[in-house]
């Protein structure tokens, strides 16, 4: 695999938690969002970008977006987003993917806490599977194959499924 410069909100437990799991493999590299208050072009570049972040109602930590505006980095790669946890993580992940299209850089390959736990996936686990994902060129936006060739009547049934589960998870977090 090529190597992975994470940029991660230390200021988050959850946060740490996950970067902590990434900074035991190998050819990954991880660096506090808090390091880059002033540097004007933050360089990165032959290696992919992750972006680890806790979501604030749906938007993305000034920190990380900081990090965002100023980054140098390669715009052929697709990079990572990982949120993990927050209000509305979902609007977070989406929030994060327009600022890095904004720039011109590409989110291949998008992870939320809330999906990860849904696998049944420790934090260690988790980071394993993120790593062995980016490393085959798998990318996992929100286009899933099983719901290829639905009706929409069914294809509303499944989202409406999938909505219910998610807010019963939040209220019981």
């Amino acid at each position: 695999m090529k190597k992975l410069v994470i940029f991660y909100d230390d200021k988050k437990k959850s946060c740490c938690e996950y970067v902590q799991a990434f900074s035991g493999q190998e050819n990954v590299e991880c660096r506090k969002a808090s390091d880059y208050p002033d540097q004007k072009p933050i360089y990165a570049m032959d290696c992919k970008i992750g972006l680890v972040f806790e979501s604030e109602r749906g938007k993305v930590p000034y920190c990380i977006l900081h990090i965002i505006w100023r980054l140098t980095a390669s715009k052929t790669e697709k990079h990572m987003i990982l949120v993990t946890g927050g209000q509305k993580e979902f609007h977070g992940i989406r929030t994060a993917a327009d600022e890095l299209e904004q720039r011109g850089y590409m989110a291949g390959s998008v992870y939320s806490k809330y999906l990860l736990e849904k696998q049944k996936l420790e934090t260690k686990e988790a980071a394993e599977m993120i790593l062995q994902e980016l490393s085959e060129g798998y990318e996992n936006l929100m286009v899933n194959g099983k719901y290829e060739g639905l009706s929409r009547r069914v294809l509303r049934k499944h989202l409406r499924e999938e909505i219910l589960h998610y807010r019963q998870y939040k209220q019981h977090q």
